[in-house]
């Protein structure tokens, strides 16, 4: 048993310290994320990024960009906008290219928190960083969307790496400090949020470091990045204003007390257990750890700033946890130096790991992605689109019903995604959603049927097998008086597409 648990740990050992283990999880991250790239459309606010960035504009110009934003969305700050500009005009606007950039970010993430923890910890807590982030499952569902998130917190653990790497170096290096700078700048520019980590960051500056050369140029490079974020903070006062009156109108604000719980349990994959991590990091911390003191008053800090800025503005409901991603990476930060209390016992660490893959496994299951991007838990307009595109007709109509809420969103400013699926055919989409069909009874639902097809020649049923069958019969009953079933079709996943048409069937 005992030369067992050697030969165990002498291996283990080997496995953490070695590069290869952190590229071979990196690389399974990588391919899990990229064999879902074209598994879901776009959602209302991946349309809004792409329409933003200038997808559908005559000729490119960064410009429009700001100047959409300036007028539509004064919340937002430009540097992702401006990423998907150049991208889109250099590469593609096609969703499955607008998605890479995400996707790239959220390796980005990876990389760097291991390089976080090998750097400030060692090479051990380097990969069970890597292994938690790559395990978290609210983290995994950022890397798909057309949004920001995982650029977001790319660049705030670029930042926190490049500040311990400043702080503990010797002397201030010019180079050095022109990096900080400009990873201040690009994490301001990603997100406003991003002012939680810098807080964070700057109150553990101003009071636990010591004042000397050093922290001064480090300060300077800080309020540089500060001045330069100085000509957007305008338009953000605007937006303040914007989202605290749709918050009043049209959001559920999490309490003070709901944001931490659900924070901490998204940070936990769903599981109350590895709060026990925490303790020991306070124990670690409360041991003088300098690594583990800076990353509780930052993480603290952080969660201090969302809970004053949503009883402010109410930004923040569940869904929206979103605004918080870059908690998270703090959260397993702490949770890393916690377990490195427990170094001593290799085999309890693994078995932590497992449990931790294991609750973001069951976690995912129980709660679904589509609680936090609605395009995950929806009927797939784009297969429906590119499967009948070829076979669309003028006038044709496409019917049914749909749980989802993504296809049918409209954004109020730049339309909806079936538009945007359907914009070169001729043909009407108009799939209902059942959660206005619940509150209608049959003869309701009957009548807005037939009101629907308006003698049209040719009608696609479309709709999901598992889901609501109660729909499927009003639906076939109104197509059956004077219709002719004329195909099925069970070639698109979770879907079956039917075609009806008033003529004989050709």
């Amino acid at each position: 048993m005992i030369l067992a648990l050697s030969a165990f740990e002498a291996r283990y050992i080997r496995i953490v310290n070695s590069w290869l283990s952190a590229l071979v999880v990196v690389y399974l991250a990588f391919a899990a994320a990229a064999l879902l790239l074209d598994d879901h459309p776009i959602y209302v606010d991946g349309l809004f990024s792409l329409a933003t960035a200038g997808y559908a504009d005559a000729y490119p110009d960064p410009a429009l960009v700001l100047e959409r934003l300036v007028i539509k969305s004064q919340q937002h700050v430009p540097g992702y906008f401006l990423l998907l500009f150049y991208w889109g005009n250099l590469l593609d606007w096609a969703p499955l290219a607008m998605r890479l950039p995400t996707l790239f970010f959220g390796i980005i993430s990876l990389a760097l928190v291991y390089r976080l923890g090998r750097s400030f910890v060692s090479s051990e807590a380097g990969l069970l960083a890597l292994v938690m982030l790559a395990g978290l499952a609210f983290y995994n569902i950022w890397y798909l969307p057309i949004r920001m998130y995982t650029m977001f917190v790319a660049a705030e653990l670029l930042l926190l790496w490049l500040y311990f790497r400043a702080i503990r170096g010797q002397g201030a290096h010019s180079a050095r400090l022109l990096l900080l700078f400009l990873a201040s700048l690009v994490f301001l520019y990603t997100h406003i949020f991003s002012l939680a980590t810098l807080l964070g960051i700057g109150l553990y500056h101003l009071l636990l470091v010591p004042k000397d050369r050093k922290w001064f140029a480090i300060t300077c490079a800080f309020i540089l990045a500060g001045a330069a974020f100085l000509p957007w903070l305008d338009i953000l006062v605007q937006g303040t204003d914007f989202a605290t009156s749709r918050a009043a109108e049209a959001i559920t604000a999490l309490s003070a007390a709901q944001l931490l719980q659900h924070l901490l349990y998204l940070g936990v994959n769903g599981s109350v257990a590895f709060l026990v991590l925490f303790i020991l990091a306070a124990y670690v911390a409360w041991k003088r750890d300098r690594f583990a003191i800076a990353l509780w008053a930052i993480t603290l800090t952080a969660l201090a700033f969302y809970v004053a800025v949503n009883a402010v503005t109410g930004v923040i409901d569940l869904p929206r946890s979103r605004y918080a991603v870059i908690v998270f990476p703090l959260l397993i930060l702490l949770m890393v130096k916690g377990l490195m209390s427990l170094a001593r016992w290799k085999l309890l660490i693994v078995v932590i790991m497992l449990f931790w893959l294991a609750s973001g496994w069951l976690y995912q299951r129980r709660v679904g992605a589509a609680l936090f991007v609605r395009s995950y838990d929806t009927i797939p307009i784009h297969l429906i689109e590119r499967h009948l595109r070829a076979e669309l007709r003028p006038g044709d109509l496409i019917t049914g019903w749909s749980g989802g809420l993504s296809f049918d969103f409209e954004s109020g400013v730049y339309g909806g995604i079936v538009d945007y699926y359907f914009a070169e055919t001729q043909v009407d989409v108009d799939i209902e959603h059942t959660y206005f069909l619940q509150d209608m009874d049959d003869a309701e639902i009957t009548a807005a049927i037939q009101e629907q097809l308006g003698g049209r020649e040719r009608v696609w049923l479309v709709y999901e097998t598992a889901r609501w069958p109660r729909y499927l019969l009003l639906w076939q009953d109104a197509l059956m008086n004077g219709y002719q079933r004329c195909h099925i079709d069970d070639l698109v996943e979770r879907v079956r597409i039917e075609r009806f048409q008033l003529s004989s069937c050709d």
